[in-house]
């Protein structure tokens, strides 16, 4: 059964920023058109369920009307999995080096320090335990969880269960950083039924930005 919190959240985060964009036009348009399933009886906004017909409502009347079919949507998901796997944690020690400090050099600096056969020194040294990444994607930024995530791929390649300690540099808005992973729970992908509404909500809106105005 999909969880309505979970719908609302997927269809205001990151990844869908420009459907957000188009639903918030809609929601302060005065000249939006009533749908069917947007009306007086939902109008709610403090019961979740509401919210969550509300948005769906909107988000087919911003996109397309079509439904997708099962295998349809079978193969979007697979191409776009990645977007609805559940949060990784990660214990994980970070050795920072600010940009504000090191300016052009700060890869170097970093480079230096994870050469030199010892455990780094930078400017900030950190320690994280059972940390999710999206806390990690809100400190550090997007980039930072990405050049994480590579771990695991990197292990299913080489049939090598170890974990890095250090390793890097890996960037973000504050800098580089070297990082020492002690532990990792990689997140798993839901079933298809868990994720079924905002996939069809984000199928639709694939939908339309490929079919020409």
């Amino acid at each position: 059964m999909t969880d309505p919190a979970r719908s609302l959240d997927a269809l205001t985060n990151a990844d869908s920023e420009a459907l957000q964009e188009l639903i918030n036009s809609q929601l302060f348009s005065e000249s939006i058109v009533e749908v069917p399933g947007i009306g007086a009886d939902i109008d709610s906004t403090t019961d979740s369920s509401a919210m969550q017909s509300k948005l769906a409502g909107l988000t087919k009347n911003v996109t397309t009307q079509q439904l997708p079919s099962s295998a349809e949507l079978e193969v979007f998901y697979q191409l776009n999995k990645k977007r609805y796997r559940n949060p990784s944690k990660f214990w994980l020690d970070v050795v920072s080096f600010a940009t504000a400090k090191h300016g052009g050099q700060v890869f170097q600096m970093a480079e230096q320090a994870l050469n030199t056969g010892q455990a780094p020194v930078g400017d900030r040294s950190e320690q994280y335990a059972a940390t999710s990444s999206i806390e990690f994607e809100r400190v550090y930024g997007q980039s930072f969880v990405d050049s994480l995530m590579t771990i695991e791929q990197r292990q299913e390649q080489l049939g090598d269960a170890s974990l890095p300690c250090w390793y890097g540099p890996i960037s973000s808005a504050l800098g580089a950083h070297l990082v020492c992973v002690d532990k990792v729970t990689w997140g798993d992908y839901p079933p298809l039924e868990e994720v079924e509404n905002q996939l069809i909500n984000d199928w639709r809106f694939s939908a339309s930005q490929e079919t020409p105005n």
